[in-house]
C-alpha cells in the first residue's frame, strides 16, 4: 500500500472557517496545547461542521471519530505508527500547515522488532521510534498538507516544520466506520 493519496475538496475553507470558529468557541485551550494528539467530542465538533459532513458523504465516507493534532513548539512530530486498528485516516490541514511536512519512512524489521510497542495517555498501543535517526531510514513518501489526505497510519511517519510554518499547526484527523483502504491501493 502507498502512504497516502491527495483529495481535492473545493470546500476546504469553509471546513477550516468551521472548525477554527468551533475551537475558538469550546476549546480555545487548543490553541496551546503541548499535546500533538488531542481527542475531542466528536458529535460536538460535528455539529458545528456541516460541510465537513457534507464533504464525507461526497465522498461515500460515514465519520467515526474527529480529533485535532496541534504544534505549538518549534520542534518536529516525532517518528512513530498510530494505534491499531485504524489504517486510513484522513488528515484535514486546518491553520497554518504551509511549509509542514509528512513523511513516511520503512522501517528494516530489525529495528522494528527491538523497539516494541509503546502504550499511549488513552491506553492504546502505537510505536514510537523518536529516538531513531529517520535520515538513515528510506523515505517513502513526503507531502506539504495543503490539501485532504487519505494517509497510512501504518507506516511510520512524522512531521517536520520548515522555517516558515507558522505555529500553532492545526490538523484535524478523521476516521471512518467504512476506513477508505481503496485510495492507498498501489
Amino acid at each position: 500500500m502507498k502512504p497516502y493519496h491527495q483529495l481535492e475538496c473545493d470546500t476546504l475553507p469553509q471546513i477550516q472557517r468551521q472548525v477554527m470558529e468551533w475551537i475558538k468557541n469550546n476549546r480555545v485551550d487548543l490553541l496551546s496545547s503541548e499535546s500533538l494528539w488531542n481527542k475531542v467530542n466528536t458529535l460536538e465538533l460535528v455539529r458545528a461542521t456541516p460541510t465537513l459532513i457534507d464533504y464525507c458523504n461526497k465522498l461515500g465516507l460515514k465519520l467515526r471519530e474527529v480529533a485535532l493534532t496541534v504544534i505549538n513548539q518549534r520542534n518536529n512530530a516525532g517518528l512513530h505508527i498510530d494505534e491499531l486498528p485504524v489504517t486510513a485516516k484522513m488528515n484535514i490541514p486546518i491553520h497554518n500547515t504551509m511549509d509542514s511536512y509528512n513523511r513516511w519512512y520503512r522501517i528494516p524489521k530489525e529495528m522494528f522488532d527491538s523497539v516494541g510497542a509503546t502504550e499511549n495517555e488513552f491506553g492504546k498501543k502505537y510505536y514510537s521510534f523518536t529516538d531513531v535517526d529517520y535520515e538513515k531510514l528510506e523515505m517513502v513518501g513526503e507531502l506539504e498538507l495543503l490539501s485532504p489526505v487519505i494517509f497510512n497510519s501504518q507506516i511510520a511517519h512524522n512531521i517536520i516544520l520548515g522555517d516558515k510554518c507558522q505555529l500553532p499547526r492545526v490538523v484535524m484527523a478523521c476516521t471512518f466506520f467504512n476506513e477508505p483502504i481503496h485510495y492507498l491501493q498501489d
